[in-house]
């Protein structure tokens, strides 16, 4: 493919959701283009701001956090995944509400124990510990969850 095409093609692309720098150059790269052509192509879109990693990043952190209900964490492990500066993640994380990460941890922590077979109480506990740390949430989040949902188990 020449990289005219290629250009169109990723700009298409580029402009009907967001992108990350890393994700666009690797797409390129397996279209078997030059790395001159590459970069030439990357250099076009950043500076017409078709692909921009600190708007990618915050809705990125948006979306995860409100629709699939990840931790921070999470989030942050899969931006640098991404290869996203450390600087734009702090950025993009500060932009996600602090208050409603207790209730996502809360109302995953309430779906998984209703799924859960286990009867042994510190077995049950363990496991939905795993399964919050292993969505994203800090050990804080995830204890004050536990706590609060012991409490409603006990009423």
């Amino acid at each position: 493919m020449d990289a005219k095409k290629a250009l169109n093609i990723i700009a298409a692309q580029c402009g009907k959701k967001e992108c990350c720098s890393a994700d666009v150059a690797a797409r390129l790269r397996r279209w078997e283009l030059s790395e001159r052509d590459v970069a030439a192509i990357m250099e076009f879109l950043v500076k017409h701001r078709f692909v921009d990693d600190a708007r990618f990043a915050e809705a990125y952190a948006r979306d995860k956090s409100r629709f699939n209900r990840w931790g921070r964490l999470k989030i942050a492990r899969m931006l640098r995944l991404k290869q996203i500066p450390e600087a734009v993640i702090g950025q993009a994380l500060a932009a996600i509400p602090e208050e409603g990460e207790d209730g996502h941890c809360l109302e995953l922590l309430r779906q998984k124990a209703r799924a859960l077979k286990e009867t042994d109480a510190y077995k049950r506990k363990a496991k939905l510990y795993r399964f919050a740390v292993g969505r994203g949430f800090d050990h804080d989040t995830v204890s004050r969850a536990l706590g609060l949902l012991a409490r409603d188990a006990e009423e």
